[in-house]
């Protein structure tokens, strides 16, 4: 169980990372053509303009999670399933630059005066729930970031047909976490060993 001190700590990382992952979708479907998400007000990094409850929570106590999704319709771009990828990827790779610039940042700070714990806590936490997000949001399982990547990599397929296997996604998502609680170590796997992975680039250790 997570003490108090950890959840001060995890809960303003896991928002203010979610919100850049939305701000992200919204920022680049409006740069690629799509207004939908501009004109319900979620081209902004005010947290209750994206966040969902029960995404954050997972996102604290699992190491992934959601946010309300970003409305984009892939009708307003000119190549509908590459900018629809486009869009898609924005989000991740947003938490990836968070993770980036945060490692970047503890290394600036520990060479001119030192580290502190509570920030060298800090850093390392919102590098780690970056990256654990930036994995998790690219499996290619739908209605994820990475099934609209898979998507547009296969030829022939529209955005109609997309549309249409994204309604079933959350059944792929199922799936992964039964099986990840029945002892196959899925999200271990695809999302913590990248994770940890990228952590020892990113900081020596």
């Amino acid at each position: 169980m997570f003490s108090i001190e950890s959840l001060i700590l995890i809960i303003p990382i896991v928002i203010f990372s979610l919100s850049v992952h939305e701000f992200f979708h919204a920022w680049s479907a409006w740069k690629l053509g799509d207004p939908t998400a501009k004109r319900l007000g979620r081209l902004t990094l005010n947290p209750l303009a994206h966040l969902d409850p029960f995404g954050i929570l997972f996102a604290i106590f699992f190491g992934f999670g959601w946010a309300r999704p970003v409305p984009i319709n892939p009708y307003y771009f000119k190549n509908p399933m590459l900018h629809f990828a486009i869009s898609a990827s924005a989000g991740p790779l947003s938490n990836f630059g968070l993770a980036v610039i945060s490692a970047i940042i503890y290394k600036l700070i520990y060479s001119l005066f030192g580290m502190p714990e509570v920030l060298n806590n800090f850093f390392i936490t919102a590098s780690f729930v970056n990256l654990a997000l930036f994995f998790f949001n690219f499996i290619p399982i739908p209605p994820l970031d990475g099934s609209r990547v898979f998507f547009a990599l296969i030829p022939g397929m529209t955005v109609e047909k997309s549309i249409r296997y994204e309604m079933f996604g959350f059944v792929g998502i199922l799936v992964i976490v039964l099986l990840d609680r029945l002892g196959l170590p899925i999200f271990e796997t695809i999302v913590i060993k990248p994770t940890r992975f990228v952590m020892s680039l990113l900081y020596g250790f």
